[in-house]
């Protein structure tokens, strides 16, 4: 059921498909940003954690807002303290698409089948939201202590790989991370511009 002046639920789904590609894009970054300047996920206030499930490999969380955030190469989520009050949000890369979900404890990575991941759109588009907030809060950091030209390089990178997928470029990305942190379902849709 739709509620009164909420774009319909095809048009949110379209939205999350949206931050769906800019978490795509940013995974690449973050793992940029760990080989850059000592690591810039610690510089910022994220502690480095041995990845669980998966041998040799790193996790980065950080307290955010009652909750955690962690970042792993497979997956990225926010989680709550308690989760019968917050709805936690969680990107899974091999997948490419956001789910929310009542967990609060991180999720190892590659075992999210099974996880009672919640489908509710208009849940997850909120928590899509939240990250966004944070994520906007990161990048512009990132943009004051690195300057433009950095997240600039990280794209060209992503773009010469054989199977990278850049979005939208920086400046526009940011942007529209930030309309669509404060507007959710009224955000603009943002498609990758023509010719780039």
């Amino acid at each position: 059921m739709k509620l009164s002046g909420e774009p319909p639920i095809s048009r949110q789904r379209a939205l999350l498909g949206d931050f769906s590609a800019a978490l795509g894009q940013q995974m690449f970054f973050w793992g940029r940003d760990v080989l850059t300047d000592g690591n810039l996920l610690l510089a910022y206030g994220f502690e480095r954690l041995e990845s669980p499930g998966l041998k040799g490999t790193s996790c980065y969380r950080m307290r955010r807002h009652c909750g955690c955030i962690e970042l792993h190469g497979a997956c990225a989520g926010w989680y709550p303290d308690d989760p019968a009050a917050n709805t936690g949000f969680l990107y899974v890369r091999t997948l490419g698409r956001c789910s929310a979900h009542r967990q609060s404890e991180p999720i190892v990575p590659g075992e999210h089948e099974g996880l009672p991941l919640i489908n509710d759109t208009r849940l997850i588009l909120q928590a899509a939201q939240s990250f966004a907030t944070w994520l906007h809060e990161y990048e512009a950091w990132i943009q004051c202590r690195q300057g433009t030209a950095y997240r600039t390089a990280c794209r060209q990178m992503l773009a010469r790989l054989p199977k990278g997928k850049p979005w939208l470029p920086p400046a526009q990305a940011m942007s529209w991370m930030q309309t669509f942190a404060e507007h959710g379902a009224l955000a603009d849709r943002k498609r990758k511009p023509v010719g780039d």
